[in-house]
């Protein structure tokens, strides 16, 4: 009973990791590698944003559920002493919740990969010439977008 509602949670997780796949600019992208000079940068699309967020959700649950304290292994006295399984369920607030932790466990994920898209847009632009409003025009883009206007500056300066 306890492994199937972790499977819920889970579940509910990687729904908040769709979730939070639809609200950035990667949207269903696939997982790849970027590789920039000597910087590679796991892309990790939505799959990675789902098994992010299913694995947030599950330790969140495991945490501090209402299952927590339940022993899974050891001694035979300790599995004996468990409370029966008639009375574990799984409250609605713990499946939204598990939705919610969903989203900010690949919320994580996603601010981890645009940090390592910026530091290779800054290295690349700075190995740039200079060139009129590309400043201003990564400032406004988005951290794949800003990588891309750098890589452009570069060639066109080789």
């Amino acid at each position: 009973m306890m492994w199937s509602l972790l499977l819920y949670v889970a579940a509910a997780g990687a729904c908040g990791g769709v979730v939070n796949a639809i609200m950035t600019d990667k949207g269903f992208k696939m997982p790849f590698v970027d590789k920039v000079d000597d910087i590679v940068i796991l892309q990790p699309g939505w799959i990675g944003n789902m098994i992010i967020g299913a694995v947030a959700a599950a330790v969140s649950w495991g945490l501090y559920g209402p299952l927590a304290s339940r022993f899974i292994a050891g001694s035979q006295t300790a599995i004996a002493s468990n409370v029966g399984d008639e009375n574990v369920g799984l409250a609605l607030s713990s499946l939204v919740g598990a939705v919610l932790i969903g989203i900010g466990g690949a919320r994580w994920l996603t601010n981890e990969v645009d940090k390592n898209l910026l530091k290779a847009a800054a290295s690349t632009a700075a190995s740039a010439e200079p060139e009129h409003g590309a400043g201003k025009k990564i400032a406004l883009a988005s951290p794949r977008q800003a990588l891309d206007i750098a890589k452009k500056m570069r060639q066109r300066n080789q």
